[in-house]
């Protein structure tokens, strides 16, 4: 307990005997320094005490369960109502120690045997009242930080079932993105949206790796019948008692069609360098070959042919060669082979 604790330590006593009052009063002072101590007879003087004093809360609530003006389930109810945030810890005595355990499970931080107190045990019953107390806000920040978290992923993100595939949880941008409402999911399973999905492929990778990195597409099918390409990313946890999945949604439906296209623009190329390859390149052979013979009819009748006529011939044959290393070299570019 922190010195803050100590220093304001406000405490509403619920007891209705005097003997019990006196000793737990005693038990009190002897721990606690500063102390403020209220002490309430039946039910209706806690009511009250803790109704004119909203701002100023107690820090410790010590309730025995017996009260003349009230029955111990209807206490219970009206104390957690009263004082939400305020821990309890049970007085009682042997008889009710089984509804004292009940109370455990309500939401009680703890209960003491009425025959069994003294100052120590009191002491260490509060100490450990804070204590949980302290644990209990920093689980609650922590759940509300992965709540904030979970909402605000821009990607589509849910809790499923593992064994069911039931959706336990969706966040907003899965809610924009599918078209459903959070009540329709609610009411779905993973299989209505995602027809590749296989359970027992899922537990299998599970016992291998706690991290799912699916490498393959999936098609999702959105409310308004558009089916989209996504890759799953995931992990499993424990939700609310249950074995789930956290799994997120990655559309790569555009990615994927960028890359269609340019597959087919790939394609379209090879088709050209083919058709250069043996369409243009039959007809440029042949023309290189007419070239050639007129160079071999040019060398025996050299002195027949003139300068012009010379030089006509040389620039065509050069050009043809010129021709054919560039359809050689588009060809190669686009089969990304060597010759």
């Amino acid at each position: 307990m922190t010195s803050n604790e100590n220093k304001g330590l406000k405490i509403l006593l619920i007891e209705d005997n005097p003997g019990d009052q006196i000793l737990v009063s005693e038990y009190l002072e002897e721990e606690f320094s500063k102390l403020k101590l209220d002490i309430a007879n039946n039910f209706k003087e806690a009511e009250k005490f803790i109704s004119d004093n909203p701002k100023a809360f107690y820090k410790i609530i010590l309730l025995d369960l017996s009260l003349p003006d009230i029955n111990k389930n209807e206490l219970l109810k009206k104390i957690f109502k009263l004082a939400p945030n305020c821990p309890i810890i049970i007085l009682t005595g042997q008889d009710d120690i089984h509804i004292a355990i009940e109370a455990l499970t309500l939401g009680c931080t703890d209960y003491l045997l009425k025959d069994e107190i003294n100052s120590t045990r009191l002491r260490k019953s509060i100490t450990y009242a804070f204590e949980r107390k302290h644990i209990d806000k920093q689980l609650e920040l922590s759940v509300k930080r992965y709540q904030q978290l979970f909402q605000l992923n821009p990607q589509p993100t849910w809790v499923i079932n593992i064994h069911t595939g039931e959706f336990l949880e969706i966040n907003n941008s899965a809610l924009d993105k599918y078209g459903y409402s959070k009540t329709e999911f609610l009411e779905m399973k993973i299989h209505d949206i995602d027809t590749d999905y296989n359970k027992e492929s899922l537990l299998m990778h599970l016992m291998q790796t706690e991290l799912l990195k699916n490498e393959n597409l999936h098609e999702h099918k959105l409310n308004n019948g558009r089916k989209i390409q996504v890759k799953l990313y995931g992990n499993p946890i424990e939700y609310q008692g249950i074995d789930a999945m956290l799994l997120m949604a990655i559309d790569l439906t555009e990615t994927e069609s960028y890359i269609n296209q340019i597959e087919a623009q790939n394609q379209q190329l090879k088709e050209i360098a083919w058709e250069q390859s043996h369409l243009v390149r039959a007809p440029l052979t042949r023309l290189m070959g007419i070239i050639h013979l007129l160079e071999e009819k040019y060398e025996k009748h050299i002195n027949e042919i003139d300068e012009e006529c010379s030089f006509l011939l040389k620039n065509a044959l050069s050009s043809s060669h010129e021709i054919d290393d560039i359809i050689r070299s588009i060809v190669k570019k686009t089969s990304n082979k060597k010759d």
